[in-house]
């Protein structure tokens, strides 16, 4: 006798992307998701949902009104245009019309309620779009007392942690993973977070005081916003105390 699937039980939206970064007017451009991010969620329990790039930035809400929460995933850097900045000689890759849409599509997930959950380019969108900044290279973060770290994994695949990050007791993150003070994570990004949008309130930490996760300043805001610096969607295929699948187990709270 088959046994009946699990039941699935959030529609969880993922943002996408083009990949002709370089040309937006190539013929064959493509709408894309990472693997990681579908895979995880539907570890997870929940069903993700890709959502493309749309030049029309009014179809924001009725995409969103189908959704129970919403991903804001890993890429190219956030235009410094803006949060107020003229471009730096160290920024990378940007690409405007993703700017565009995904911050229609977070004004519409916060208009409904719903869960936002940022990872890596995600979560400085988030605290952009929440009026703070960003570093727009780690070369301009001045390091603290505590050694510099390395934040750009320069060594084996992203599935493996690379340094360790301090996390706030009875926050988002340590009731994920069961009160544990730090944890091993990977890391893939040059920019970091400059001022922490009021809204927000920092939970997380490397040793060189880079903020590596955030969440909602709850006696400020009402939002469900969950946002960390590094790539959980690339560690929830171990079964070892690294694993990741917690993250996104958030969405099941609401």
């Amino acid at each position: 006798m088959n046994k009946k699937a699990p039941i699935h039980k959030r529609l969880i939206g993922v943002t996408g992307n083009h990949n002709a970064l370089e040309h937006d007017w190539d013929e064959f451009m493509r709408d894309y998701s990472p693997h990681g991010y579908s895979a995880s969620l539907t570890k997870a329990r929940h069903m993700p949902i890709i959502i493309p790039l749309q030049k029309d930035l009014s179809l924001a809400e009725q995409y969103v009104a189908h959704l129970d929460g919403i991903v804001f995933t890993g890429g190219q850097d956030v235009s410094p245009l803006l949060y107020g900045r003229e471009p730096s000689p160290k920024l990378r890759n940007v690409y405007p019309p993703r700017d565009r849409w995904e911050r229609a599509l977070f004004e519409a997930a916060v208009k409904k309620d719903i869960p936002i959950l940022g990872i890596c380019r995600g979560f400085q969108l988030i605290n952009i779009l929440l009026n703070g900044t960003v570093y727009q290279d780690l070369s301009e973060y001045p390091v603290g007392q505590a050694s510099a770290v390395q934040h750009i994994q320069e060594w084996g695949r992203m599935q493996y942690p690379h340094h360790s990050v301090n996390v706030e007791k009875d926050s988002i993150l340590a009731n994920l993973f069961d009160g544990k003070k730090a944890l091993y994570v990977n890391t893939y990004h040059h920019q970091v977070i400059e001022d922490l949008s009021p809204s927000l309130k920092a939970t997380a930490w490397a040793d060189d005081g880079v903020i590596e996760a955030f969440e909602v300043d709850t006696r400020k805001s009402s939002y469900k916003i969950f946002g960390i610096q590094w790539h959980p969607e690339m560690m929830t295929d171990d079964d070892n105390e690294s694993n990741m699948l917690p993250i996104f187990n958030w969405f099941h709270n609401f």
